[in-house]
C-alpha cells in the first residue's frame, strides 16, 4: 500500500471517527475514542493491511453509496494480504523517491520534525533548570503511588500549569509558585498527570507527531493530532473522576479552570493539565455518569 493509499484511507477513518465524536463524545466512555484514534495510527504508520470481511469499505461497496466518481471506494483503496507487505513496502518508498512529489513530501517532513524537535529540546533546556520537590506532601503522595518507573516531581519558574514529561524517567512538574499547602488542589492535579504516565501518554504523543510529520499534506491527520490530543485529556479527566467519586466534578472543573487561566505555551511531546479546549473539557467533566453495560456494548461495536 503506497504512502497515498495509507493516508486516504485513514482520512475515511478520521473523518468517520470525528462524526462518531461529534455526535457521542458525551455518551461513551472517553478510552473508546483513543480505541479510535490507535487504529488511526496503525493505518498511518503501517504500510500493509489485513483482509476483512467488516469494514467500512465493505458497507460502501455493497451499499453503492460509497463510490469517488463512480468507482467503488473499495476498489479505490484496495485490501492488500498480509503476505504482499515487501512489496507495500517498496511501493511506499517509490512515493519518496526522486520525483518532484516525493522531493516536495521530503521537504515537508523535515520541516515538520525540525519544528516539533526543535520546540522540544528547547523546552528540555528550559526544565533541565528545575528544582526537585521534597517535602511532606510530595514525599507521601509518591509512597501512595507507586509505579515500575521512578517518578520524580519537580519545579520551575518556566512554566505557569503543571506539566509531564519523559517516558522511562517521567516527571511531573510543577510551576514555582505553586501552593503546596493546597492539598485538595494537588491531589486533583497530581492525580491527572500519574493517570498519564501510567498511560505511557508520553509515547501516544510522539506516535501522533510522527504520524503528522509523515502525512503533514493531509489536512484530516492535522485535525486527528488535535481531537487525539483532545482526547488524551478527557480520558483522564473522566478515570480521575472515578477515582474521586462523581461528587467532585465541581471541584475538579473549578481546578481546571485555574490551570487554564495560567496555561502556557508551546511545549510539544509533553502532557498539560490544561492544554486543550477548556469548554469542551468542563462540559464532558459536569456529564460525567456511570458507565453502563450498554454504554460498553455500544463502545466495542463501534471499534
Amino acid at each position: 500500500m503506497s504512502l497515498i493509499q495509507m493516508s486516504i484511507s485513514a482520512a475515511v477513518m478520521i473523518f468517520v471517527i470525528t462524526a462518531i465524536r461529534a455526535i457521542s463524545i458525551n455518551r461513551l466512555p472517553k478510552k473508546t475514542f483513543l480505541a479510535l484514534w490507535g487504529l488511526v495510527l496503525v493505518r498511518l504508520l503501517v504500510p500493509f493491511t489485513w483482509p476483512s470481511p467488516f469494514s467500512v469499505y465493505s458497507l460502501a461497496k455493497y451499499s453503492g453509496a460509497g463510490q469517488i466518481g463512480g468507482v467503488p471506494i473499495a476498489n479505490v483503496l484496495p485490501v492488500i494480504p498480509v503476505t504482499a507487505a515487501p512489496d507495500a513496502v517498496q511501493n511506499t518508498a517509490a512515493v519518496v523517491g526522486l520525483t518532484p512529489g516525493g522531493w516536495i513530501w521530503g521537504i515537508g517532513l523535515v520541516f515538520c520534525t525540525l519544528y516539533f524537535a526543535i520546540a522540544y529540546i528547547r523546552c528540555r533546556f528550559e526544565f533541565m533548570t528545575s528544582q526537585l520537590v521534597e517535602n511532606e506532601f510530595t514525599d507521601r503522595w509518591l509512597a501512595e503511588h507507586k509505579c515500575r518507573r521512578s517518578i520524580a516531581i519537580r519545579q520551575t519558574s518556566g512554566i505557569t500549569a503543571p506539566l509531564t514529561y519523559g517516558i522511562f524517567r517521567p516527571v511531573i512538574l510543577m510551576p514555582a509558585e505553586t501552593d503546596w499547602t493546597d492539598s485538595k488542589k494537588l491531589q486533583y492535579v497530581l492525580a491527572h498527570e500519574y493517570v498519564h504516565i501510567r498511560r505511557f501518554d508520553g509515547a501516544t504523543k510522539i506516535l501522533l507527531t510522527a504520524a503528522l510529520c509523515i502525512h503533514w499534506f493531509n489536512p484530516l491527520v492535522w485535525i486527528m493530532y488535535t481531537l487525539a490530543n483532545r482526547d488524551l485529556e478527557l480520558s483522564c479527566d473522566e478515570r480521575v473522576v472515578r477515582m474521586f467519586g462523581e461528587t467532585m466534578k465541581s471541584a475538579y472543573a473549578l481546578t481546571l479552570i485555574d490551570m487554564e487561566e495560567k496555561k502556557s505555551g508551546l511545549t510539544p511531546l509533553c502532557n498539560h493539565f490544561s492544554k486543550n479546549a477548556i469548554e469542551e473539557r468542563i462540559e464532558a467533566i459536569m456529564k460525567i455518569k456511570k458507565t453502563t453495560v450498554c454504554s460498553m456494548i455500544i463502545a466495542c461495536a463501534v471499534v
